[in-house]
């Protein structure tokens, strides 16, 4: 490969990789769960999330439009609003559950949720495609709905 084109994440290796996403995700869903004993740690996981999709920024260098590092940023905003909004605090448990599903059976409903924008999908927004994408089967990797039907 070359190089020059080559960012920091495509020089770590694969099953590095892996490892490391799920460690992150793996320490995140731990403060959720703490946070709903100890609410402060909550706040952990806004600093550790910031953290992680900085992270995700630095080694795909800067490049917005991944998917992946989409998820990043939009799962900190959440539990940034969920922290420090008031009233809020219920959208906490939402981050709880998806995480959980993502680390433990490959179903993360952020990714399906992200993957209905615009700039994130090549077919049309309808009924038919939000049904396929959130009742698609749980993969390993980057999400992309089953084929239409027909």
């Amino acid at each position: 490969m070359n190089n020059k084109t080559e960012s920091p994440w495509d020089r770590i290796p694969q099953p590095i990789r892996k490892k490391m996403i799920w460690t992150l995700w793996f320490i995140t869903w731990i403060g959720l769960v703490v946070g709903l004993f100890v609410p402060v740690y909550f706040e952990y996981v806004v600093f550790f999330s910031a953290a992680h999709a900085l992270l995700a920024l630095f080694l795909t260098r800067f490049q917005v439009e991944l998917f992946p590092v989409q998820i990043r940023i939009a799962f900190f905003l959440w539990v940034a609003i969920g922290t420090y909004v008031p009233y809020m605090w219920w959208m906490l448990y939402i981050p709880m559950v998806g995480v959980a599903s993502n680390l433990f059976v490959g179903y993360c409903p952020l990714a399906r949720m992200m993957y209905l924008f615009p700039w994130n999908r090549e077919e049309k927004f309808s009924l038919e495609l939000v049904w396929r994408v959130f009742l698609s089967p749980p993969v390993v990797g980057q999400f992309v709905p089953r084929a239409a039907s027909g």
